[in-house]
């Protein structure tokens, strides 16, 4: 677990996620330089944790975080990979790419992106247990794990799960935030703006950038919901509504609706966000900074969402019908 040396004893309220940096079909082009500006940017004003994947861009994420960092200590690094079907050469194999993509001799949290079956993931944290002996990881977390998950794998040192989590999706408050935390690991949590759909940029789902329509809550006649499911646009979009109103009765933006939110949530320790350049990241900080909602603004937002919580059932897994999370 945590030490007092280590980078990761207390997680800030805000880490930087670098999946926007990968553009492709889902985020579209991006500007190198300006990605690389964002990471100073957030150095400077006191972000220090970035959240990577080589599964991120085919390792564009990993690359241009290693570049932007090269020759300096501050950051804190936290990468994760794929383990179905990964036999303990190919996760020292990827760990060992990793590492030289992100030009580092030590990765400070090493996860599972998602969780695997039993075997699967007593290999991985077995295999990552081996290299953080050998000083190649320094902490081991995982990612999007449900209860039983968590229950299977509490003898290993995880100091933290990653999960995704925003008023579109709160799946993980009943069973899987409390555990996490009674185990005493970090929860810090991912999609905090439904990958943009909460911040004020769209009315309907219909204008809705096709890349990202993979969710659950899209339909299967979008081209890229593929996730078997009969999907949920009814809810999503009677939420949108009220959600918009809201924050324009209460006059301040959505995407500080939908942070602040989050933050008014005491399970959650850290929230990942995006940011495409530093104008966002700028507005996204002065909001993580912000007072709680009041009660009775939290109890409008639980209430508007709840149809599309029912609806989601307790499928943690925001991408596929055919849960790879294990859940009670």
């Amino acid at each position: 677990m945590s030490t007092s040396s280590s980078p990761l004893k207390n997680f800030p309220p805000m880490a930087l996620g670098t999946w926007t940096f990968a553009g492709g079909d889902i985020w579209s082009d991006i500007d190198e330089k300006e990605s690389i500006k964002v990471i100073h940017n957030a150095l400077d004003s006191g972000i220090s944790l970035f959240d990577t994947s080589p599964n991120y861009g085919d390792g564009a994420s990993e690359r241009i975080l290693g570049k932007a960092l090269k020759g300096i200590s501050e950051g804190v690094i936290a990468t994760k990979m794929k383990i179905d079907g990964c036999s303990e050469a190919d996760i020292i194999d990827s760990v060992e790419t990793s590492l030289k993509t992100l030009g580092r001799d030590t990765i400070d949290l090493m996860q599972v992106h998602w969780p695997g079956t039993t075997e699967e993931n007593k290999t991985a944290l077995d295999t990552f247990q081996k290299l953080q002996k050998e000083g190649k990881i320094l902490h081991i977390g995982v990612c999007n794990f449900g209860s039983q998950d968590l229950e299977e794998t509490h003898s290993y040192p995880i100091i933290s799960n990653q999960l995704p989590y925003n008023l579109m999706w709160r799946v993980i408050e009943n069973d899987i935030a409390p555990l996490t935390k009674q185990q005493g690991k970090h929860l810090w949590v991912y999609s905090p703006l439904q990958q943009g759909l909460l911040t004020g940029k769209y009315n309907s789902l219909d204008s809705f950038p096709e890349g990202r329509m993979r969710t659950r809550h899209f339909a299967p006649k979008r081209k890229a919901a593929t996730h078997g499911g009969p999907g949920m646009e009814a809810e999503t979009q009677e939420l949108l509504n009220d959600f918009l109103m809201i924050s324009k009765d209460l006059g301040i933006t959505p995407t500080e609706l939908a942070i602040r939110y989050i933050r008014s949530q005491s399970f959650v320790d850290t929230i990942l966000v995006g940011a495409r350049d530093t104008k966002q990241l700028k507005e996204l900080q002065s909001i993580i900074t912000a007072a709680p909602l009041d009660d009775e603004v939290m109890t409008s937002l639980n209430e508007c969402s709840l149809k599309l919580l029912k609806t989601a059932g307790g499928n943690p897994d925001m991408y596929q019908y055919t849960s790879r999370v294990r859940f009670s």
